[in-house]
Parts: structure tokens; C-alpha cells; sequence
């Protein structure tokens, strides 16, 4: 019948159940009627009277039940304003949270990180984070982040795609070429620009860090995007990557290249001048010539534009 979500208890339902098929009925019979045990019936009893669902006889040892429309009437309409009074206080507090995850959410989308500590943290917080996808913009020197402040392998052997676009000033760092190599050893996917727009880490697609004050800008503060802004992130990520020269090791089959010669090359394909890449390198541009002038030889080139063509062919670079 259902009564329990009136209040009644299942010995209380029984009860006035078999009262509602008897006339008034001596106490004896109700107990018969009901099936339960004289103590549990007289128990049941007293709250039914209570309630008015049920009636005591003038002489005391008789009972009736009230008519079910007006007592249960009379419950249901209580229940329904009880209800009512719920609604009306679950609306409000729909409303209230309905604000306050609006605001949130806003306030969720931007986030600002002062302080080169705290920015350094977030950084391998979001490296850490990834599920499938790290995609990093590296230009000039780096500041609060360091190449030795990232957690790309440990993405990596969570089988993370890690891609790293890198420009001209992040190579004339020192030991910038060594760093490089490396992370291709790792297993980063590199690529080289004259100049990326924006230090930036994109996580997933989803996450995004960047100087606030954009490119060479100081270190405090940065700037997490979430939601449609890291989009654009994203969006900024894939341009630069598309338009990047492939940065990666020599195969090692017979042909391979003696590491520090692939170096040279690189730099070479990324626009450093002989000084420049002398300098990355450590040695003088008289020594760095002489390589040159041995790959030509290797390559069968007289111009360093069909070294540039042979390197590429055969995959020294």
C-alpha cells in the first residue's frame, strides 16, 4: 500500500489495514486480522489513534478506521506542502550554486601564477598531469624554467606524445645543443624556428602556461588558460609546428654521422652563422670549417646548399 512514505510504521500499516476491511472491532479480532503478535498490535495502536487513523469506541475496547479520503487526505496534503517547501528551498539553492560555479568557471579559466618558484612548480604539475599530449614553445634563455626542471621522460614512459618547437635564441644558450640532444634521445619530437612568438606548455590540448606580458617579458607572472583560450593555445602551437624544420638525431646505420657533426649541421639548418655555431660548440671557426669541408668531401658537395640537400636525403640531420 505504500503508507510508509506517510510515516507509518510496517506494523502500523498492517494494523490499520485489516481495520479498514473490519467494522469496529474488538481488540481481540484486530489482532487476529493483523497477523502480528498482541504486543506489536497494541504498540501499532496507539500512535494510529494519535494520528486519527483510527478511532476508539465509546466503551474503549472497540476500534474503527477513520475514512482512508479524509485521514490520508489530510496527511497527503501536509506531505505536499512539505514537498513544496523543498522545492522552493532546493530551487534557491540550485541558484545559488548555479552562480557560484558560473563564477568559479570564469574564475577557473584564467588563472595567474606570480613568482619563478611557483611558476616552476605549476610547469611540472602540468607536464605531470598529461594524459596524451605535451606541446612546448622554447625561446631565448630560459628563466624560471630550466631543461633540467621537466618531467618529459616520466610523460613520456606514460606513452605522452611530447613535441618541442625551438628557436634560434634558445640554441645560442649555453649548452642548448646538448640539452636538445638529449631530449631526442628521450624521445621529444623537435623542430627549430628563427623565433617562436611565446614561451608556451600545452597540456592535452586543454591546459595551457605563457608569459603573461608576452615574449621577453619577465619572469613573473604567467598566465594557465583552460577551456576555449587554451584552444587558441593550441591553435598557436600547431602554426609554429607546421612551419618548424624537423630537429633530430642521424640514423645509425653506416652512413651515420659523428654526433657533434650532426650538431653543426643543425645549428647550420637553423640559421646560425660559422661563428655562431663555433661558439654553441666550444671550438674555434677555423676548426669548424675544417668539419664542414670534410662532410663536403664526404657528400661529394662544392657548395654547402648541396650539403644542406645531401644531409637531408640521407638523413644525417
Amino acid at each position: 500500500m505504500g503508507l510508509e512514505e506517510l510515516g507509518l510504521t510496517a506494523d502500523e500499516e498492517a494494523v490499520y489495514q485489516a481495520l479498514i476491511a473490519l467494522p469496529t472491532a474488538p481488540y481481540e479480532r484486530i489482532v487476529a486480522a493483523a497477523g502480528l503478535p498482541d504486543a506489536r498490535v497494541r504498540a501499532a495502536l496507539d500512535p494510529l489513534v494519535g494520528r486519527g487513523l483510527v478511532v476508539r469506541a465509546g466503551d474503549g475496547a472497540r476500534y474503527a478506521a477513520a475514512p482512508p479520503a479524509v485521514a490520508l487526505g489530510a496527511e497527503l496534503a501536509l506531505q505536499r506542502e512539505r514537498l513544496q517547501r523543498a522545492e522552493l528551498a532546493v530551487a534557491r539553492l540550485a541558484e545559488t550554486y548555479r552562480t557560484a560555479t558560473a563564477d568559479r568557471a570564469q574564475r577557473e579559466l584564467v588563472e595567474i601564477v606570480e613568482g619563478a618558484e611557483a611558476i616552476r612548480t605549476r610547469y611540472l604539475q602540468l607536464q605531470l598531469s598529461a594524459r596524451d599530449t605535451i606541446d612546448i614553445l622554447s625561446a631565448g634563455e630560459p628563466a624560471a624554467v630550466t631543461p633540467a626542471d621537466s618531467e618529459e621522460v616520466t610523460a613520456i614512459g606514460r606513452n605522452v606524445r611530447v613535441r618541442a618547437v625551438i628557436d634560434q635564441g634558445f640554441l645560442k644558450e649555453p649548452d642548448a645543443a646538448q640539452h636538445v640532444a638529449q631530449s631526442l634521445a628521450d624521445g621529444v619530437q623537435v623542430r627549430t624556428v628563427a623565433e617562436v612568438p611565446y614561451k608556451l606548455i600545452l597540456c592535452d590540448g586543454a591546459v595551457a602556461m605563457l608569459p603573461l606580458h608576452g615574449r621577453g617579458a619577465p619572469v613573473d607572472p604567467a598566465v594557465v588558460l583552460r577551456g576555449g583560450l587554451a584552444h587558441v593555445a593550441r591553435e598557436l602551437f600547431e602554426q609554429v609546428w607546421q612551419r618548424g624544420r624537423p630537429y633530430q638525431e642521424p640514423d645509425v646505420g653506416g652512413d651515420a654521422l659523428d654526433p657533434l657533426d650532426a650538431h653543426i649541421l643543425r645549428l647550420l639548418l637553423a640559421g646560425f652563422t660559422d661563428t655562431a655555431v663555433a661558439g654553441q660548440l666550444g671550438m674555434s671557426v677555423r676548426t669548424l670549417q675544417r668539419r664542414l669541408q670534410a662532410l663536403m668531401v664526404r657528400a661529394e658537395a662544392t657548395t654547402r646548399l648541396q650539403l644542406g640537400w645531401y644531409a637531408h636525403q640521407h638523413n644525417w640531420v
